[in-house]
């Protein structure tokens, strides 16, 4: 019996060895990395969140610098924000197979212009201008930007949840569809590539414990504060997305050229 069980071990052993071999292989050959850096790429998701554990456990300083306005993971969401903005553009000049997903990804580049002027209130904080007293009575930090306007912010936050839902669910969708197999040449340029679920995931998990949840008094400023981190999180999921887009657009456009010549 016992060696019945050490063979059936030893199985099972080699069987998710060899499933994680081909996820590894597969991934790297999609992304066209080497699975070094793609083991870098899935690791980062949680070192980004260990980051914000390692500060707080610093202390408050060390936390506000990370969190606070205008601190680290704010400025790294805006040039994770304006690094996408740029190849949502490349894409939009690029990609001429489906004209739907091309206006898709129009309202995507106007939606991240958006998200990046309210990172940086407008200008506001670099330019210095003062926030008309009517519209800072309404706005939570007294500036010239929508998400802090009180009400609204909450709305941004649901939407928040639903993107990261949208981007931890329709890629594990997509594998186990067979009818999304067939469009998937298409899919792939809506639907982050699977090996990003973690960057979506983190965020959705958060949002639904934020909203739904009260949180202790004495843990309140960590806990609210670490809602940077998990936007710095899906910051680099949209880009790692778009990067993934540049590059599958960039590899037909040479193998076009090759074929010309």
């Amino acid at each position: 019996m016992s060696q019945i069980t050490t063979v059936e071990t030893s199985e099972n052993k080699l069987n998710t060895d060899s499933k994680l071999s081909r996820f590894f292989t597969q991934s790297s050959q999609e992304w066209r990395i080497s699975q070094g850096r793609l083991k870098l790429l899935l690791l980062l998701p949680f070192l980004i969140a260990f980051s914000g554990v390692v500060a707080a456990l610093m202390g408050k300083d060390a936390y506000k610098m990370l969190t606070g306005e205008d601190k680290i993971a704010e400025y790294l969401q805006v040039a994770f924000w304006l690094m996408s903005f740029f190849f949502t553009l490349y894409v939009v000049k690029n990609y001429r197979v489906n004209s739907v997903i091309r206006v898709l990804y129009v309202l995507l580049a106007i939606g991240i212009f958006f998200l990046i002027g309210e990172e940086i209130s407008w200008g506001q904080r670099i330019i210095g201008w003062a926030t008309p007293e009517s519209y800072a009575e309404i706005n939570k930090q007294a500036e010239t930007n929508i998400h802090n306007v009180h009400g609204v912010g909450y709305a941004f936050k649901w939407i928040h949840l639903l993107i990261g839902a949208y981007g931890s669910l329709l890629p594990l969708l997509m594998l186990r569809s067979k009818k999304m197999q067939a469009f998937r040449s298409e899919l792939s340029m809506l639907i982050p590539h699977f090996t990003l679920i973690p960057f979506f995931f983190m965020p959705f998990a958060w949002r639904v414990y934020r909203n739904l949840f009260s949180v202790p008094k004495k843990f309140y400023f960590v806990v609210s504060e670490y809602s940077e981190v998990m936007e710095l999180v899906l910051a680099a999921g949209f880009f790692f997305f778009l990067f993934y887009q540049v590059r599958q657009i960039g590899q037909k456009k040479q193998v076009m050229a090759n074929q010309r010549a």
